[in-house]
């Protein structure tokens, strides 16, 4: 991994001279689990939004860069009148559980002859879950009782993928891009929806914790713009 990002980094620095320009935009994406991953939590959605911003270098079909994307991928809401001793209003009670991704970023734009622009993608990066809670009176108060994070673990990431982009229109720095990546690494301890419960006799919260390496698929649809800084 240390020698991958030594070689990425030779890249970066020996030719942002002669860079041919930056790519900018964002995607939707929608990922699924497999392997061991969908063991663990079945039917589990992860839906992220991303930014991704790439050098194309004008000596070679490739483009580097960084992606950076986050999302919730599971949220419960609870009515409680035993959070605090004493004290017997009903409480809102939210807890999120969250996903955010920063990924290192190749790929390999393959030369055709059409408008349409095929590339194959590898990334490097890491995963961080973390699950955090609010505790409000009404959904419409401003400011907390309290928040807090329950539990978070990161995780190194490894995605390979395919993409294809479509110019939008007669304008060719402005194009849709649809892509699929498969992604393994480490395993990472994390929560899912309904794996935390409220102990009101020992006021205390019981975490059922999963355990697994993040494997899951990710279909992404986005809107790329090239040459952004010119």
């Amino acid at each position: 991994m240390k020698k991958i990002f030594f070689v990425l980094g030779l890249i970066l620095v020996s030719t942002s001279a002669s860079c041919q320009f930056f790519l900018a935009g964002g995607h939707f994406n929608g990922s699924v689990p497999v392997g061991q991953l969908k063991q663990e939590t079945g039917s589990l959605f992860f839906p992220t939004l991303s930014g991704i911003l790439l050098y194309e270098f004008r000596t070679a079909p490739l483009q580097v860069g960084l992606e950076l994307g986050y999302g919730i991928y599971g949220s419960k809401l609870e009515k409680r009148t035993d959070l605090y001793p004493g004290f017997t209003d009903e409480l809102r009670l939210r807890r999120n559980n969250n996903l955010g991704t920063g990924m290192v970023v190749i790929r390999y734009l393959p030369a055709v002859n059409t408008k349409l622009t095929p590339f194959i993608e590898a990334q490097m990066g890491a995963n961080f879950l973390y699950t955090r809670y609010k505790i409000r009176e009404t959904i419409l108060s401003e400011e907390a009782i309290e928040t807090g994070m329950d539990y978070s673990d990161w995780t190194i990431g490894y995605r390979i993928g395919a993409g294809l982009q479509i110019p939008l229109g007669l304008n060719d720095n402005l194009r849709l891009e649809f892509r699929g990546t498969f992604q393994d690494g480490n395993s990472a301890r994390f929560l899912q929806k309904g794996d935390v419960s409220y102990l009101p006799d020992e006021g205390i919260f019981d975490y059922n914790f999963r355990r697994s390496p993040l494997q899951y698929m990710t279909f992404s649809v986005g809107i790329i713009g090239y040459d952004v800084f010119r």
